[in-house]
């Protein structure tokens, strides 16, 4: 039997970050895994696009999550839920003594901010079920590790896997699993607009850095979508019941040439 066919019958799915490259594809994969699914993104529209064709009632809502009382009235909105998943997420570029404080602000408040408002909303929704349920956060293969000129994003990300540890530990006793899943280097817009920040950093070509980030790793691939959304399907299905704690690292073997 496949993963996406044992999700239980009836699963809702919130997906935060639903009109992203990866929250899309999440909102796909469980979808077509047979949940419900609540596609969240700052505007409608961008939620909407990502349920767009797919079988089953699915919903699409706005949200801005760097306000928690916004969060708290989607979570009272939306009710009972099985799974979460936080997708939603900004880049930013540029060395520490350089930082543009407003952007460093921006960043912080979605990536890492508003994964705590998410998690602080929807933690008692999920326990009063009595019955589990599950918080999946994407964090990055930049939260293992730091690198020079991505000391903002890699703060956050690192910082989800810090949330994701202690808030297993708070909701293991609800049977509520937190997992973390770390992506290498995915083919989407947004590593494409960070090559475009590191050529306009440091002067080299933007073609060859692409190159470069293409083949990093052992398998010298990028990550596609579809397979960070797999990995958050399992973590959030059944099949993964005894798993809560971890930062599953998706990233075609790119840790291991370091």
């Amino acid at each position: 039997m496949s993963v996406a066919a044992e999700l239980n019958k009836g699963h809702v799915a919130v997906v935060f970050g639903g009109g992203g490259a990866i929250g899309s594809a999440c909102v796909r994969a469980f979808a077509e895994a047979g949940a419900r699914v609540v596609s969240v993104d700052i505007g409608e529209d961008a939620a909407a696009r990502a349920i767009e064709g797919l079988d089953g009632s699915h919903t699409a809502l706005a949200c801005d999550v760097t306000r928690p009382e916004a969060v708290v009235a989607l979570a009272r909105r939306i009710g009972a839920v099985d799974s979460v998943i936080y997708a939603a997420g900004l880049n930013a570029d540029g060395y520490v003594a350089d930082i543009d404080w407003a952007v460093y602000r921006q960043v912080m408040a979605v990536n890492l901010d508003g994964a705590f408002h998410v998690c602080a909303a929807f933690s008692p929704v999920l326990c009063a079920r009595a019955t589990g349920g599950s918080i999946v956060l994407l964090s990055s293969t930049a939260g293992l590790r730091g690198e020079a000129g991505g000391a903002i994003y890699c703060a956050g990300k690192f910082g989800l896997i810090g949330l994701t540890e202690s808030l297993a530990a708070e909701l293991g006793a609800h049977g509520v699993r937190v997992n973390a899943v770390c992506p290498g280097n995915v083919d989407s817009p947004m590593l494409r607009e960070v090559a475009a920040n590191i050529a306009t950093r440091t002067g080299e070509d933007a073609s060859a850095i692409w190159q470069e980030m293409t083949h990093a790793g052992a398998a010298s691939r990028l990550i596609t979508p579809e397979e960070i959304a797999a990995s958050a399907l399992y973590l959030a299905g059944p099949t993964s019941a005894a798993i809560t704690g971890i930062a599953l690292r998706v990233d075609a073997g790119a840790m291991l040439s370091l």
